[in-house]
């Protein structure tokens, strides 16, 4: 069964997933000369993967993102995909002072991207070359936008021949540790400069860590600014 957000529970303790990320090997970095983020939404780039894309920066890597949808479902508003793509550049400015991370922006409807998912292959394979890192959520991250740009995400990169990992965003929330494919990932350490860009580029999804229910809700904050990412090696 796809585990699925439910912001009622709360979800496993910090105890639980330290139990299963302590053990975890570390990150091993494969050949690639850019890295490419594939958000579903603007912010979960930042959630999911902040901190590698701060590590890459910093090795000299090129870094682009993908941002899949504008967001604009997240709740009514008739400005939000506006706001969220503000927030969007704002948030890579504190991961690269420099600004020199790419972005680029396909449009596709917020929470419909499965009906989309050949012309989204093509149009994320149009984005990669076979010596990139390709970065995107897991399969079973608890949002069916998130599991639909995984599989069009790593679709792209087979076809092209680059490196696929995997990250989690809500599935810190909706997984048990013990049976999650966490369990077998890689634990990027980040160094204290890069956590603390990633702390102010977190803090620009204004729209989303407000208000008196918000979308990301504080219990999310402590499994999203840990000293260290997981990613997973596609199986």
């Amino acid at each position: 069964m796809t585990p699925v957000i439910d912001l009622q529970a709360c979800g496993p303790s910090e105890r639980d997933w330290a139990a299963v990320c302590d053990v975890l090997a570390p990150f091993v970095w494969p050949p690639c000369r850019r890295v490419v983020v594939v958000s579903p939404h603007p912010d979960d780039e930042t959630f999911g993967a902040g901190g590698l894309i701060g590590v890459a920066v910093e090795r000299g890597l090129g870094v682009m993102v993908v941002s899949v949808t504008d967001g604009e479902a997240a709740f009514p508003h008739p400005d939000l995909a506006q706001i969220r793509r503000a927030e969007l550049s704002n948030a890579l400015g504190c991961l690269d002072p420099a600004r020199s991370i790419d972005t680029v922006r396909l449009g596709f409807a917020d929470s419909h991207v499965s009906a989309s998912l050949r012309a989204l292959t093509a149009e994320i394979a149009h984005c990669l070359d076979p010596d990139d890192l390709v970065v995107c959520p897991m399969p079973d991250d608890g949002h069916p936008d998130h599991g639909a740009v995984s599989a069009a995400a790593t679709d792209a990169a087979g076809a092209v021949g680059a490196t696929v990992r995997w990250f989690p965003v809500w599935a810190w929330h909706c997984h048990e540790p013990a049976r999650s494919l966490l369990a077998q990932g890689e634990r990027l350490a980040l160094p204290p400069a890069v956590l603390c860009r990633k702390d102010r580029a977190v803090s620009c999804y204004l729209s989303q860590l407000e208000g008196e229910t918000p979308v990301v809700p504080p219990l999310m904050m402590v499994r999203l600014l840990r000293p260290f990412e997981v990613f997973v090696v596609p199986r």
